[in-house]
C-alpha cells in the first residue's frame, strides 16, 4: 500500500510539473558533470520551465551558487517565484533578457528551450550570450520541428530544425548526442574565450590546421611539428 501511495505521489508530481513545461532527463548526467567541472558561482537557467535544471544545479552545487531563472510564460514564472529553487526569477523572453543584460555571468544553461526560437534568433541569442557568459551549456532536441503549443503556452512551439552541426561555428569543447527510442538530444559546452580568440590566433590556427591536412597524406605532418618544436618552442601558445 505504501509503495502504491508513493508511486501515486510521484505521478502527481510529474503531472503537476509538466503543465509548466517538461524536458527530458537524457542529458542530465552530462550537465551535472559539466557543472561539477566548471563549479560556477552563478548560473542563469534560460527557459526554466518546471525548474528541472534548477533542481539539478542545486543538487550539484548547493545553495552557494546564485541561481537565476529566465522564463517567458507568465504562469510558469509565477509558479517559480513561489518556490525555493531560484534566488531570482525574471519573467521575460530569453532574447529580451540577453538584449537588456549589461553584466557578466558565469554559466548559462539553455536546457531544451532554444529550439523554440527561429534559427536566426538562436544565433543572435548565442552570440549575445557569448559576450555575457564565460560558458554556455546547451541541451537541444535534434531533427524535431513537430511540437506545437502545449499547456496553453504558445512558447512551446518548435521553430527550428536543428542538426548535429548547427552550433559548430561556436567551436564547442564538448558535444554529446544521446539517442532514445523516442528522440535524439544533443548537449554542448561552449567556452566564450574559445570563440573570441584574437584575430592573429584564429589566423595562426587556420593556417596550422590547413597545413596539417595538406602535409599528413604525404607523411610530412609529424616532421613539420618536430621542426616547429625545435625552432619555435612556444608554437602551441600561438595556435591554441
Amino acid at each position: 500500500m505504501q509503495a502504491n501511495e508513493s508511486g501515486q505521489r510521484q505521478d502527481d508530481k510529474i503531472q503537476d510539473t509538466e503543465q509548466y513545461g517538461a524536458s527530458t532527463w537524457l542529458c542530465d548526467y552530462i550537465v551535472a558533470q559539466q557543472l561539477r567541472t566548471l563549479a560556477p558561482q552563478e548560473v542563469v537557467d534560460f527557459g526554466a520551465g518546471a525548474g528541472k535544471n534548477g533542481e539539478l544545479v542545486r543538487q550539484v552545487l548547493g545553495k552557494d551558487c546564485k541561481l537565476i531563472a529566465v522564463e517567458g510564460f507568465e504562469k510558469t514564472a509565477k509558479m517559480l517565484r513561489g518556490g525555493t529553487i531560484y534566488d531570482q526569477v525574471d519573467h521575460c523572453l530569453l532574447q529580451e533578457w540577453v538584449d537588456r543584460n549589461a553584466t557578466s555571468h558565469s554559466v548559462a544553461i539553455f536546457g531544451d528551450v532554444i529550439e523554440h526560437l527561429t534559427p536566426r534568433e538562436i544565433h543572435y541569442v548565442v552570440r549575445r550570450a557569448l559576450t555575457q557568459f564565460k560558458h554556455l551549456i546547451i541541451v537541444v532536441p535534434l531533427y524535431d520541428i513537430f511540437q506545437d503549443d502545449a499547456y496553453g503556452n504558445p512558447l512551446e512551439i518548435h521553430k527550428a530544425y536543428i542538426t548535429g552541426g548547427f552550433f559548430d561555428r561556436y567551436k564547442p569543447t564538448e558535444k554529446h548526442i544521446i539517442e532514445s527510442p523516442d528522440f535524439t538530444m544533443m548537449n554542448l559546452l561552449i567556452h566564450a574565450e574559445r570563440v573570441d580568440k584574437p584575430l592573429h590566433k584564429r589566423f595562426a590556427w587556420q593556417a596550422f590546421h590547413l597545413g596539417m591536412l595538406t602535409l599528413q597524406p604525404i607523411g610530412l605532418a609529424r616532421p613539420t611539428v618536430d621542426v616547429l618544436k625545435r625552432t619555435v618552442g612556444r608554437y602551441k601558445r600561438l595556435i591554441r
